[in-house]
This record gives C-alpha cells, sequence and structure tokens, in this order.
C-alpha cells in the first residue's frame, strides 16, 4: 500500500527513492505518484525538485512486501462462508449477501454486505473511508482476485446496521484515472500494444500480462489528458484483436478470445435454469460495415467493406462507416473491422439467463469467458447453441444463490460472423 513521505531539509528525490523502493534511480515512480512535481524545477539528476515540508505519495514496492502470515478470520455473523474478504491481514466472512460480477472483456467487481455496528472494532478499523486499501477476495476458499476496497456503505435503519463493502481488482484504477501530468504527453511512435500498455499503468504500479501477441506496432498514438487508461487502452486492444481483463493477481491481462468446449449446458423447463431472457438491439444491426483508413493529406484512403449476409439475403440495407486511427494496410483495416462487427454481434445479438446455482454437474464454479450451451425455443433459441459468457454475476441473498450470466454470440470476439442465428 502507498505511504506517505514528508520532506526534510537534505532530502532529494533519489535518496528517498532508495530508501523506500530500494534504489535511487527509482526517483521517476516517485515523481510519477506526485503530479504536483510536474510544473518543479529540476535538479542535477534530472529529478524534480522538492522542498521541506512536502508530502509525497509513495507508491507501494512489490519487491519489498513480505510474505502473508496465516490471516486471522473474522466472522460477522452466523451464516455462510462462501465468501471472504481480506483486509488488514484479517480475513472477513459470514456475509449476508454479495454480489460477485466475473467479466471477460472487461474488469471483475465485487459487493459484499452483512450486519454492522460501531462496536464491530476490527471492521471498523479496516474500512476507514477513501482510504483505497488493499483487499483479497476469495470464493469457498479460492482466490478470485487481488483488489481495492472502495469506500464502505453504511446504513442505519430502526431495526439494525448494514455495511457494504465493495471494490474492484487492483487495476480497476485504470477505469477512474488519466495519465497524471508527470507522464504528459502519452505519445508514442512505433511502439507495440505492450509498450503502450506498460507506458500508460507504470505511474500506477499496475503489471501488465499479455496471454500471447503484442500485435504490430502503432505507427503513432496519443491519449488525451481526459481520457481514462482503460477505456485508451480497450480501443486499441480492439484494433488488434485483443480483449482486456484482470488476473488473479490484479494485473491488466490482453488475451486473443479462444473457443472451447461447453462447459454448462442449459435446456427449457429444465433445473437449474430459472429464466432466458432476449436482448435484440435492431438499431445498431448493420448489413454493412465499412472502414477508412485514417491518412495524412498526401496519403491516398483505402476503405474494406464487411457484408452482413444475414440482412442482405432479407434485402435490407443498413450501412455504417467506421474509422481506424492506426490501420496497418488492408489487411489490418480488415482485421479491425471485423473486430467492430464481432462486437456489433454482441451488442444487437445476447441472451441473459439466470439460473439457481453456481457450478456446473461436475462441480466447476461458472468461469468468465466459459462456453455455455442453451436450448430454449421459447426464448428464440430453436436448436442447441453454443454461447460465450461475457460476464457472470455470482449472488447470494435471503433467497438463495444464483448466477445471471450475459451470453453472446462466440463470433463476437473472433470477429467470424455466425452462420446461422439461434432463431433459424
Amino acid at each position: 500500500m502507498s505511504r506517505v513521505h514528508k520532506v526534510a531539509a537534505g532530502d532529494t528525490l533519489g535518496a528517498i527513492a532508495a530508501r523506500h523502493l530500494g534504489s535511487s534511480a527509482k526517483w521517476g515512480k516517485i515523481a510519477s505518484a506526485n503530479p504536483q512535481l510536474a510544473s518543479r524545477g529540476r535538479a542535477a539528476d534530472g529529478s524534480p525538485i522538492i522542498h521541506p515540508g512536502d508530502a509525497l505519495i509513495i507508491p507501494a514496492n512489490e519487491a519489498a512486501r513480505p510474505a502473508g502470515a496465516q490471516a486471522k478470520t473474522v466472522a460477522l455473523s452466523g451464516g455462510e462462508r462462501d465468501v471472504a474478504i481480506k483486509i488488514d491481514g484479517k480475513k472477513f466472512t459470514g456475509f449476508t449477501s454479495y454480489e460477485l460480477t466475473l467479466a471477460y472483456d472487461s474488469l471483475d467487481t465485487f459487493s459484499a454486505s452483512a450486519p454492522y455496528s460501531s462496536a464491530m472494532a476490527e471492521l471498523r478499523s479496516a474500512i476507514t473511508p477513501f482510504a483505497f486499501k488493499p483487499c483479497d477476495i476469495y470464493y469457498e476458499d479460492s482466490l478470485l482476485f487481488k483488489g481495492t476496497l472502495l469506500t464502505p456503505d453504511p446504513e442505519l435503519t430502526d431495526r439494525a446496521g448494514e455495511i457494504t463493502l465493495q471494490g474492484y481488482p487492483l487495476c480497476g484504477i485504470l477505469n477512474d484515472c488519466a495519465v497524471p501530468p508527470t507522464s504528459y504527453p502519452l505519445q508514442v511512435m512505433g511502439v507495440n500494444m505492450r509498450g503502450i500498455a506498460e507506458a500508460a499503468c507504470e505511474p500506477y504500479n499496475i503489471p501488465v500480462v499479455f496471454d500471447g501477441d503484442a500485435g504490430p506496432d502503432f505507427t503513432e498514438v496519443s491519449i488525451e489528458p481526459a481520457e481514462k487508461i482503460a477505456g485508451f487502452l480497450a480501443k486499441l486492444a480492439k484494433q488488434r484483436g485483443l480483449l482486456i481483463t484482470n488476473t488473479e493477481k490484479g494485473e491488466l491481462l490482453f488475451f486473443a478470445p479462444r473457443r472451447g468446449k461447453a462447459a454448462a449446458s442449459f435446456a427449457e423447463g429444465s433445473p437449474p435454469m430459472l429464466s432466458l431472457k432476449a436482448r435484440f438491439a435492431a438499431q445498431g444491426f448493420y448489413s454493412h460495415v465499412t472502414g477508412f483508413s485514417k491518412t495524412g493529406p498526401e496519403d491516398p484512403p483505402f476503405s474494406y467493406t464487411l457484408e452482413n449476409g444475414y440482412l442482405i439475403s432479407k434485402g435490407i440495407m443498413r450501412h455504417h462507416s467506421i474509422i481506424v486511427d492506426d490501420a496497418e494496410g488492408l489487411s489490418g483495416l480488415q482485421k479491425a473491422v471485423e473486430a467492430y462487427a464481432g462486437r456489433m454481434h454482441a451488442d444487437c445479438v445476447s441472451y441473459e439467463l439466470e439460473c439457481d446455482a453456481h457450478h456446473n454437474r461436475d462441480g466447476e464454479r461458472f468461469k468468465k469467458g466459459m462456453t455455455v450451451c442453451v436450448l430454449a425455443p421459447t426464448a428464440m433459441v430453436a436448436r442447441e447453441t453454443n454461447f460465450i459468457a461475457r460476464e457472470i454475476k455470482l449472488t447470494r441473498t435471503a433467497e438463495g444463490k444464483r448466477a445471471a450470466m450475459d451470453l453472446v454470440l462466440p463470433g463476437s470476439y473472433t470477429g467470424k460472423l455466425p452462420e446461422a442465428f439461434p432463431w433459424e
């Protein structure tokens, strides 16, 4: 967790870095964590000048963290202990309700509620508002992800008090924050997705992981001052056919989608499926998607058009155009247009499935990105169809355990348009 150092007479940024981070060469990490230094003059080593009395945020030094000792378990109620949140070396469990959102193409989140009173000293000391403490989220004793605890929500009624804890993975800060002034302007040329991501995430000490190839270099890329880092990186990742999510360690993960065998099957009228709702968005569904390259005044533009055979076969023309900022030739532009068309299908053809289980028939917990086979003619799934679980919400309330799945067609992430739709 980050700390604060109050500058004393004689301090230099290099000396402070050596004391807290183990090397004077790491002064840049401290400068990145303190945007107020961006307008300062420079010392002989290039570091910003600091003054006695300055309060400097010292980023966490991951290498210096000792191995965690056995956590003390604190039960907040006599209820089920399937979910636990570890804060300050204590594992809080016994939550009366929770919602765990596991996202395939975005970042996970959690929310858990429990009885609360000011007499619960251990919990009270662990949940100071706006402390943004690191925490670990466990489900059935297995780590879901390392995260950050956001501001708790206490509520007092005429009957009792309740507290709701919520948060996201360590890399969730990238959804909230922009590049600090000490790293701006972030403008790179001839760098691939990995290099851009590492440069954008470095000020917040967020590790970047790639499962597969980072793709070709971008010709030129820049981020706007007010642009959120996660949105900026997700936009570039789409151009390279990559998705973004978080790892168990809270790192930012870039990966290429893959198709697998069905991990769960559901059929109309059979448990554990409770409901299935189709979500069709007609206004965003197009017969033709044309991508145009973004070029300079002296460069001739080029284009690529993808055809949606489903609408064309019905004689329907609905055209849409996109601009691709950094297409590597016609093949790069084609890949970007196919990725856009895949996302179009995800946005326009999806299903929301609810069931009263958290595990498949083999006892395996439902996981984001898993393949799900569904047959439900009443909901316009007329034949057994495989979907990808774009998002899974595992919940427990007074009514029991539920899982809500946001299902999309497999081609939504590979850019391969479906040969037939579920209702055909």
